[in-house]
């Protein structure tokens, strides 16, 4: 029984962690690491959780995650009249989905039209999203060989607004997965130009050539971050693949550009860490719209 219930409390603190020899950020030589996470493996009180003690750290674990997302700023309020919050509900023997999703009002403006296409086309189609479900199941970390509840995905939004007529939004997917020890989460980020009728991209937003510092960028703050006690010592570096598939995951506020990264990315699940924050400042010298006065000046 014993050895059962360390098993189990292994499977908490493992999560979804990456193996150490994979981009993982070596810790300092003078100060010995030890493995972050809800419990110590190496302690002797970590062989005595019973399956409720562990159920109940999952539980306040998950609550502290989801209430992280919800306190992110948000200026829905501000756009009130430009952005509805709208919702699809829809339940079946096997699964539930909860959206909460921006809607522009196209009574404002009729160019919001596209943006709305797009929002019915990539997220409210019922049935390419159950397939999704399916599919993300395979890729799951935390996994367990029994049934216990229905598939659910619940989305909701953060929305950023911008000088320049930019509309920023967060969308983010809590998913709870049958076998699953907790739910995981999923990210999306939508810029859109309301002048320009057309959404902003990586290699729109940035200058040229801006990748490989974008990474270095991100890479060096994570790095500063896990030695500053900021994040977790079990984070680890993004690798190139990642970066190319998330390089468009981003949010932009008037100060920062923070990028989104889904659950196992650059942290264990447990960590509730999801994203990379780079003040605008530090990244300004690689933003495409801030180098168009001094290309002017040159002139």
């Amino acid at each position: 029984m014993k050895a059962y219930i360390f098993v189990l409390a292994l499977l908490i603190i493992a999560g979804c962690k990456e193996p150490t020899e994979k981009l993982r950020i070596q810790p300092s030589k003078t100060k010995p690491q030890k493995e972050a996470g809800l419990l110590d493996p190496d302690s002797a009180d970590s062989l005595y959780l019973t399956d409720k003690d562990i159920m109940e750290i999952q539980a306040k674990n998950q609550l502290s995650k989801k209430e992280a997302l919800m306190k992110i700023p948000d200026d829905r309020t501000i756009l009130k009249a430009v952005v509805e919050s709208k919702k699809l509900h829809k339940e079946t023997d096997d699964y539930l989905l909860d959206y909460t999703y921006p809607y522009l009002n196209e009574t404002v403006d009729p160019k919001y039209k596209t943006f709305n296409a797009f929002m019915t086309e990539s997220y409210l189609n019922v049935e390419r999203t159950v397939n999704e479900i399916l599919e993300d199941k395979e890729l799951l970390c935390d996994t367990l060989s029994i049934k216990r509840y229905r598939d659910k995905r619940i989305i909701d939004f953060k929305l950023h607004a911008n000088d320049r007529n930019l509309v920023s939004i967060l969308l983010y997917k809590e998913n709870y997965y049958s076998g699953m020890l907790h739910s995981t989460y999923m990210f999306d980020c939508l810029n859109y130009n309301v002048d320009k009728e057309e959404f902003i991209y990586f290699d729109d937003f940035f200058i040229a050539g801006a990748e490989k510092k974008v990474f270095d960028i991100i890479n060096q703050t994570i790095y500063d971050q896990i030695h500053s006690g900021e994040m977790f010592y079990d984070c680890w570096e993004i690798s190139d693949t990642d970066f190319k598939a998330y390089k468009n995951n981003f949010v932009i506020n008037d100060n920062a550009i923070e990028f989104y990264f889904d659950d196992c990315i650059i942290c264990p699940s447990y960590t509730g860490q999801y994203s990379v924050v780079i003040p605008l400042i530090e990244i300004m010298h690689l933003i495409e719209r801030y180098q168009q006065p001094l290309l002017l000046a040159s002139r």
